[in-house]
């Protein structure tokens, strides 16, 4: 259906081109008009060119038609988000699960909050995304752009499995709000494990002392 959606349109765009070329012709006094009007004539008198210049304005009209008032499936899908294609057929990541995406993926990162993100896919198909945040003043700005940066585009890979061309960073305030510490997992089983091996060195101390006694 695509391939001839693409050939009617080329036919379309050639006869239109002609059109023009003709007008031109007559207005720059490059044609005649009376080499014109026997090609009408011609076309108007004989049956067959009389029924293939109909089907072809007949076309011509549906197609005009078809442009002006029907937009394609694919652009409207595109307008509400990300369009991915493949073997058993299309699926469509709305803009607003990126937008969430990329604020739950600022929420792992200390000092940084964002206040609104948006997500535009250009003509070449490459995905850029566009992020508005605040940066608490305990925080360096460009290790918490950085890491925002590499976050949100492992996190669109890894989710969406969409590229990340660019992540474009404004930062529009620096706040006064502290910045919470956070333990690293490695730090707490590691603490864990101190803890339980002095309990068990305690509990074997007290072992041996009561069987001294």
């Amino acid at each position: 259906m695509k391939l001839l959606e693409r050939f009617s349109y080329t036919i379309f765009s050639i006869i239109v081109l002609i059109i023009a070329l003709v007008l031109l012709g007559i207005m720059f006094n490059i044609l005649e008009m009376s080499i014109i009007i026997k090609s009408i004539s011609f076309i108007l008198e004989d049956i067959n060119a009389y029924k293939i210049s109909l089907v072809i304005s007949i076309i011509c009209i549906i197609l005009a038609i078809k442009g002006i008032f029907f937009k394609s499936k694919r652009q409207d899908l595109a307008k509400d988000g990300i369009v991915l294609e493949n073997s058993s057929g299309k699926l469509v990541i709305s803009k607003e699960s990126l937008e969430n995406l990329v604020a739950s993926v600022s929420k792992e990162i200390p000092g940084a909050d964002v206040i609104s993100s948006r997500t535009i896919l250009d003509k070449e198909k490459n995905l850029k995304v566009y992020v508005v945040t605040t940066v608490s003043k305990d925080m360096m700005l460009k290790d918490v752009s950085t890491e925002l940066q590499n976050k949100i585009k492992d996190a669109m890979k890894k989710t969406a499995d969409l590229e990340v061309k660019e992540v474009n960073i404004k930062i529009k305030n620096i706040t006064s709000k502290k910045v919470k510490k956070i333990k690293n997992n490695e730090q707490e089983e590691n603490e864990i494990i101190i803890e339980e091996n002095e309990e068990t060195l305690n509990q074997e101390n007290e072992f041996e002392e009561n069987k001294e006694e």
